[in-house]
């Protein structure tokens, strides 16, 4: 699912004319987040999850990341979900299709 995920936003980038700018992040003690994209000036911390069943702990790493860099964009987590909705404070559930 990750890389599907990662292909459309590329995809979306070229669409666009735009050149990509795409990340992914791992610290030394194993936190990580799936996809970073960086856009208009702005940073926004992404995780991907193959489930339907959507918890507040699936947004863990995201708030972890925007703890940690300071930055307080919207997170978002791509999911096998069929509308938006919150997880948890700042990180935002859309489904994976929504790109």
């Amino acid at each position: 699912m990750e890389t599907v995920i990662v292909s459309e936003w590329l995809k979306a980038f070229y669409h666009r004319g735009e050149t990509p700018s795409i990340y992914y992040w791992r610290s030394r003690d194993g936190l990580e987040i799936d996809l970073i994209v960086e856009r208009n000036d702005k940073i926004y911390p992404m995780e991907i999850k193959s489930t339907s069943t959507l918890r507040p702990d699936h947004a863990g790493s995201i708030i972890r990341w925007r703890r940690i860099s300071g930055i307080k964009t919207q997170g978002l987590i791509f999911a096998n979900i069929h509308e938006a909705m919150p997880v948890a404070e700042g990180v935002k559930a859309v489904p994976w299709f929504a790109i």
